[in-house]
């Protein structure tokens, strides 16, 4: 179930992928399109290549060895030597709710970037030359770049929220 998990997150970050301009800008100058395909390409591509790598450092780990906390207490209360199917069955229960949650949270990054790549592309499309679609990269950057920060803090916090239910989980 992990490696589902973890790939139906790579999914989603992969359909991220910016996609090729729509058919109004065909009667657009030419250098104003490829000005808007390529910050398109650097500014949402690169968050998600970010995320993407987030997602896979914080789902898809054994929750029988660690947690996800940078704190010693969290990520590593101590496991019995021989656990129970019940335990394990509540860790992986755990897991999975938690690779859910944070599969949730890339779906709504991917939202947020959609929204700005299509406010971005329309102001594009409105556009009289390159020079004022690449001036609008900035705003581009910044909402991309909230929009991650917004991912990232709540990544911590299902992180947070599965290191306590493990540990309350482990000390039964």
């Amino acid at each position: 179930m992990k490696k589902s998990l973890s790939l139906s997150a790579m999914a989603v970050a992969a359909s991220l992928v910016v996609t090729a301009p729509a058919p109004a800008f065909a009667q657009q100058d030419p250098q104003t399109t490829a000005a808007m395909a390529k910050i398109l390409g650097d500014v949402i591509g690169n968050t998600i290549r970010k995320a993407a790598e987030d997602v896979r450092a914080n789902t898809g780990i054994d929750p029988l060895t660690r947690g996800y906390g940078d704190d010693g207490n969290a990520a590593s209360a101590p496991v019995p030597t021989n656990p129970s199917d019940e335990l394990r069955r509540e860790l992986a229960t755990l897991n999975a709710a938690h690779d859910q949650a944070i599969t949730t949270h890339l779906e709504d990054l991917h939202g947020e970037l959609e929204k700005a790549e299509l406010e971005f592309q329309n102001f594009a499309e409105r556009a009289d030359n390159a020079d004022e679609v690449r001036d609008r990269r900035d705003s581009l950057q910044t909402r991309a770049d909230t929009a991650y920060e917004k991912f990232t803090r709540n990544i911590a916090a299902e992180n947070a929220r599965f290191d306590e239910k493990r540990a309350a989980i482990l000390q039964g």
